[in-house]
């Protein structure tokens, strides 16, 4: 399994519509292909919280790098055009391949 991590930082003065934007647009349209599964978004605690905004991690598990490729190539684009659309410079982000430890 492939864990597709993105972590933002929100800016406070938008942050209740952005979770409310993750839970009701992002999500929906990210997993509406069956490509990205079992999303959850977290609040990230530590020092990315501070007075400018707050962090949040957006987590997919993906069954094989195969598959995050081809969303990527074919839906990532306009899902993650349409959230910078939406919050611009208020909201940034960056994201993480990980692949799960099987023990």
């Amino acid at each position: 399994m492939i864990v597709y991590n993105t972590t933002f930082h929100v800016d406070l003065d938008v942050h209740d519509e952005f979770i409310e934007y993750m839970l009701e647009k992002f999500i929906p349209a990210a997993t509406k292909s069956g490509l990205l599964e079992s999303p959850r978004l977290a609040k990230v605690f530590g020092k990315e919280e501070d007075d400018n905004g707050i962090s949040y991690a957006m987590e997919f598990v993906v069954a094989d790098i195969v598959k995050l490729e081809k969303w990527n190539s074919e839906e990532s684009s306009d899902i993650y055009a349409q959230l910078l659309g939406k919050f611009k410079d208020k909201v940034i982000g960056f994201s993480t391949l990980m692949q799960t430890v099987e023990y």
